[in-house]
């Protein structure tokens, strides 16, 4: 009924072992350096290398996307514990934590003893400038100026009319169209709002050329690093282009007409003058990237969560109904969007189910030394925070939708080191209350209107970016 807009798990499936294929070299000579640098560094971390010469690549992503998404991890910590040496994406000197107090440090110590550093295939496609890449000072400026422009303080004046626009326009079109898939949906409302408060956009041709694009982008992220015509990663590459082609041109735009008043994320670094045209594409791509996978995301695996269990679904209408019925007409306040109890408890454990960053990479810019091992300078340390997010250890039956169990009154986000889903320290993601704020609007929006049903059920796909099956199809009822 509906065509894909992700790619299917075999054609993921096949993209990693294309990855691992290529890699096969490199991890050989990888192997080979690791295990002399075990010899003159100290004991490293337990753990394996998986198959010879390919890894554990294959393994791991089969895993984490079978109904057991802990089974490469719970595997390996039962033979060496939370912290352990693996062969992933072609790089033998590569150690996976999912120890969340180890996490924790790693992350809070970018810049000083851990470095970010992606795999090709997303450095490339990132670019040098984006978030995830960017080192020193100017991750500092840039990190901050994107925080700056989200942050708490500004959600209700600079965010929420355009939000409620953006939400009310798309829902419309909805409305109209009765059966939709849910995701793309979703991506193509935020893609919206995120073109409009970047570059300030219209949500029309110049979008949807752009929307196009980031559908084949993201199927790139972590593919087979192959440039050659018909590939996944060549399709990303000329995808890239194209997004990055559509800021030039936007800058170009004002410089011809400087008459214009702009008041939008690219109007404040080309105001700032300190900033290349390259740094400001490579910036402005990466914001649209995570508005695009993470609000979009979490949004659309909220509404499934909550269709397959009524009881949290009944309890977070009456919470959206009794504010409608009290707010009336009037725009919501800050306190409204604090009062949403239940609403927050479904955000975060769809948050903590769905993993939208799952994994993230750091390399030691120093030996580390953990335990009674140490990681040589140079290795790779992949913190899997999917791997405490499904910690039965910490969250009792781990792979059932329970928002209830946010509803301690107490609970700090802050001081929990096993639920990260915005990451920790200098790289914390810098839009994580616009994240929060606009999937709550959503939902309110979305609740208030409609009654639905699914019209077909799949499995999901949850690495390496969360996308479910067909979109996740519904068919829309005013209500």
């Amino acid at each position: 009924m509906y065509p894909e807009m992700y790619p299917s798990g075999w054609d993921s499936y096949s993209c990693f072992l294309g990855f691992v294929a290529v890699s096969v070299s490199v991890a050989f000579l990888l192997l080979l350096k690791g295990k002399d640098g075990a010899n003159k560094k100290g004991k490293l971390p337990p753990g394996g290398t998986g198959w010879p010469i390919i890894g554990e690549t294959i393994t791991f992503y089969r895993d984490y996307n079978s109904p057991q998404p802990r089974r490469f991890s719970d595997d390996h910590e039962r033979r060496y514990g939370p912290i352990f040496r693996c062969n992933l994406f072609g790089n033998a000197q590569t150690v996976l934590s999912i120890d969340p107090e180890f996490n924790k440090y790693v992350l809070q110590n970018e810049g000083r003893l851990f470095k970010s550093r992606y795999p090709y295939s997303t450095r490339n496609l990132i670019g040098k400038y984006g978030l995830l890449e960017v080192h020193g000072e100017l991750q500092r400026k840039l990190h901050g100026m994107a925080a700056n422009l989200m942050k708490y303080d500004t959600l209700t004046t600079d965010f929420q009319d355009d939000i409620e626009h953006v939400f009310l326009t798309g829902m419309k079109k909805w409305e109209s169209q009765r059966d939709i898939p849910l995701q793309p949906s979703c991506h193509q409302v935020v893609l919206n709002l995120m073109g409009r408060k970047l570059l300030s956009l219209p949500p029309a041709e110049e979008m949807q050329e752009i929307y196009e694009a980031f559908n084949i982008y993201v199927k790139a992220i972590l593919c087979l690093p192959l440039n050659i015509p018909g590939t996944a990663y060549a399709k990303g590459v000329k995808a890239r282009k194209t997004i990055i082609k559509k800021v030039h041109q936007s800058i170009e735009e004002r410089r011809q007409h400087p008459e214009v008043v702009y008041n939008d994320l690219l109007a404040k670094l080309l105001r700032e003058g300190t900033y290349s045209e390259e740094i400001i594409a490579d910036m402005i791509l990466f914001l649209l990237f995570a508005g695009y996978e993470t609000s979009s995301t979490i949004m659309s695996f909220a509404v499934k969560y909550i269709t397959h269990n009524p009881r949290a679904l009944e309890e977070l209408r009456a919470e959206h109904d009794a504010l409608l019925k009290a707010k009336g007409n009037e725009k919501l306040t800050m306190d409204d969007f604090k009062s949403m109890k239940f609403t927050h408890c479904v955000i975060k454990e769809t948050l903590r189910l769905t993993n939208v960053a799952s994994i993230t990479f750091r390399e030691t810019k120093q030996d580390i030394k953990v335990k009674d091992f140490v990681i040589p300078k140079g290795w790779t340390v992949v913190i899997l925070l999917s791997g405490t997010h499904l910690d039965e250890r910490h969250y009792p039956e781990p792979l059932k939708f329970d928002p209830w169990r946010w509803e301690n009154e107490g609970y700090d986000l802050s001081k929990d080191s096993s639920f990260m889903p915005f990451g920790k320290g200098a790289r914390l993601c810098p839009g994580y209350h616009l994240a929060r704020f606009e999937i709550a609007l959503f939902l309110h929006s979305f609740l208030t209107k409609f009654r639905w049903e699914p019209l077909e059920v799949g499995p999901d796909i949850l690495f390496p970016l969360p996308h479910m099956a067909k979109g996740f199809p519904i068919r829309l009822s005013p209500r």
